[in-house]
C-alpha cells in the first residue's frame, strides 16, 4: 500500500501498468494531459500544449511505447513541484476517468475511496454483479443494468423510436460470419467494421468495443441520438442499432471507402482527379453546413478528417462517425477530445465552437491539395499543416500530380481557403453564410465550369 503523497514518478510498477493500459481506453491520458497545470497548482495556466500532445504520439511511435505511459513519465519527472497519487487521482475523479480514478485509489490509503467514487459519479459499483470480470453474463448483465438506469432510453417514446431500427446481435453476427475476419472492412478507437449483407442491401455493420463505463456508454448513445436527427446528402446515415448484447451500429456501406484511403490510393487502381477533389470537399462542407445551422443549436462534429468522410458508388461524400459530436456552439470542456493532426488549437484547451470543425475541414482541404498524409513522423513538421508551413515550399510545387494537371489558379484559391481555414479562431470563417467556407467553394466550383466552357 502507497500514501497519498507518493510521487507519481515512485509509483508501483502494478499499479503503472494497470494506470497505463485504463488511460489508455478511448485516449484518457489526453484529457488528463489537458488537464494538468503548471505546479500542479489549479489557479495556474494549463502545463502542456497541443505541441506537446504530438511529441508524445510521435515518440509512442518511435519507441513503440504507450503514450499514456510516455505522459504518465514526462508529467512525473517534470516541474518545481512535482505530482503525487492524491494530485493524480483527484484530477482522474474530476475528469469522471472512474475507472483509473479508482484504481489509483484501490493502491493508497485514503478515507473510504469507494463512497467518494460514488458521490462523484452517482453509478453502481462494479462487485454488485459478479466476482468475476471475465463472465458474459456479468458483462451482459452489466450492460443491460446499463440500459435500463440510462435516461437516453427509459421513455417509452425513445423506446419506440429505438424500437423501429433495433436488430439481435446474434442477426448481425451471422450476417458477418460471427465477426470474421473476412468480412472485416476497417478498425478504429471505437470499435471494428465490418461488412455484410442484411435484406438484400450491402450494409457496413460497426461493432463497438464492450462499454462499461457511463461515459462510454453515454457517447454509443449519443451517436445513436444525434445520427437519427439527420437527414442530409451527405452525412452518413445510421439503417439500425443492436444492444442486447455488444453495442453495435449499422449504415449505408460506402462503395469506395474513406476519402483518406482513396487519397492514398489504397485498394483502388483509379485515381481521384483534381476537380472531383474539389467536388468532394465541397460534399463535405454542405454537410458542415447542415450541422452547424439547421437546428435551432449547433452540432460540433470534433472529430472531421478523411478517415472519417466516406464516399459511395458515384463519389458523392458523406461525414460519418458521430460519437464524439457535441451539441451546443461556444462551450469548454475539460476533456480534450479528436485526432491531433487535425486539432485547432483552442480544442486542444477545451474550447469547443463550430470553428473547430472549420479548422479541421482545413486539414482535410491540404489533403486534397497535396495527397499527403495527416501525419508524418519521418517529414518535417509531422502534421501536414506544420509541414507546410515549415517547408516555405510554393502550393504549386505542392499539389499531388496524380490528381492530374490542376489548374493553378483555382488551386491557389482552394490554398488560401485552407490556410483561412486553419488561422487563429477569431480570424477564422464559418462554414456557412455569404463569406463562408462553403460559399467559397461554391464559386471554386462555378469558376471551374466557366473555365471547361471556355476550353470546349
Amino acid at each position: 500500500m502507497m500514501l497519498e503523497t507518493t510521487e507519481v514518478r515512485k509509483m508501483d510498477a502494478t499499479l503503472k501498468f494497470e494506470l497505463v493500459n485504463l488511460l489508455d481506453i478511448n485516449d484518457g491520458w489526453k484529457s488528463l494531459m489537458a488537464a494538468v497545470t503548471v505546479d500542479c497548482d489549479p489557479k495556474k495556466s494549463p502545463k502542456y500544449t497541443v505541441d506537446h500532445l504530438k511529441l508524445i504520439e510521435m515518440a509512442s511511435q518511435t519507441q513503440r511505447r504507450s503514450c499514456s505511459e510516455i505522459f504518465l513519465e514526462e508529467w512525473g519527472t517534470s516541474g518545481h513541484i512535482r505530482p503525487n497519487l492524491k494530485i493524480l487521482m483527484d484530477l482522474l475523479f474530476e475528469l469522471k476517468l472512474i475507472r483509473a480514478a479508482e484504481c489509483v485509489a484501490s493502491k493508497i490509503m485514503i478515507d473510504k475511496p469507494i463512497e467518494r467514487l460514488a458521490t462523484s459519479m452517482n453509478f453502481f459499483k462494479i462487485d454488485e454483479y459478479t466476482d468475476n470480470d471475465n463472465s458474459e453474463n456479468y458483462k451482459s448483465t452489466l450492460f443491460a443494468h446499463q440500459l435500463e438506469t440510462s435516461s437516453n432510453l427509459n421513455n417509452d417514446k425513445n423506446n419506440t423510436r429505438f424500437g423501429n431500427i433495433k436488430i439481435s446481435y446474434k442477426h448481425l453476427s451471422n450476417a458477418t460470419n460471427g465477426f470474421s475476419d473476412s468480412c472485416l472492412i476497417g478498425a478504429g478507437g471505437f470499435g471494428k467494421v465490418f461488412k455484410a449483407k442484411l435484406s438484400n442491401q450491402i450494409v457496413a455493420i460497426k461493432l463497438m468495443e464492450k462499454i462499461f463505463e457511463e461515459k462510454d456508454f453515454k457517447q454509443y448513445l449519443n451517436e445513436i441520438d444525434i445520427v437519427l436527427k439527420f437527414k442530409h446528402d451527405n452525412l452518413l446515415p445510421l439503417l439500425a442499432i443492436s444492444y442486447d448484447e455488444q453495442p453495435c451500429v449499422v449504415y449505408e456501406f460506402m462503395e469506395n471507402g474513406s476519402l483518406l484511403n482513396c487519397i492514398a490510393c489504397k485498394n483502388r487502381s483509379s485515381i481521384l482527379d483534381w476537380k472531383l477533389r474539389i467536388k468532394i470537399g465541397a460534399d463535405v462542407a454542405s454537410g458542415l453546413v447542415y450541422l452547424h445551422t439547421a437546428f435551432e443549436i449547433p452540432f460540433i462534429h470534433r472529430d472531421i478528417k478523411t478517415a472519417n468522410i466516406l464516399l459511395d458508388n458515384t463519389f458523392v461524400a458523406k461525414i460519418g462517425d458521430f460519437g464524439l459530436t457535441r451539441i451546443g456552439d461556444h462551450t469548454m470542456t475539460s476533456v480534450a477530445i479528436g485526432t491531433s493532426a487535425y486539432m485547432s488549437p483552442e480544442a486542444f484547451r477545451g474550447d469547443i465552437s463550430v470553428k473547430i470543425d472549420v479548422f479541421s475541414f482545413g486539414v482535410v482541404l491540404l489533403e486534397l491539395l497535396t495527397g499527403l498524409a495527416p501525419y508524418d513522423e519521418y517529414r518535417t513538421g509531422c502534421d501536414l499543416l506544420t509541414h507546410i508551413s515549415e517547408i516555405e515550399c510554393p502550393i504549386e510545387e505542392l499539389l499531388d500530380k496524380r490528381a492530374g494537371y490542376w489548374n493553378n489558379s483555382i488551386a491557389r484559391k482552394m490554398y488560401d481557403l485552407a490556410i483561412l481555414c486553419t488561422a487563429a479562431k477569431t480570424q477564422r470563417p464559418f462554414m456557412h453564410g455569404q463569406d463562408g467556407v462553403f460559399k467559397a467553394l461554391k464559386n471554386i466550383q462555378s469558376e471551374i465550369d466557366v473555365h471547361q466552357l471556355i476550353i470546349t
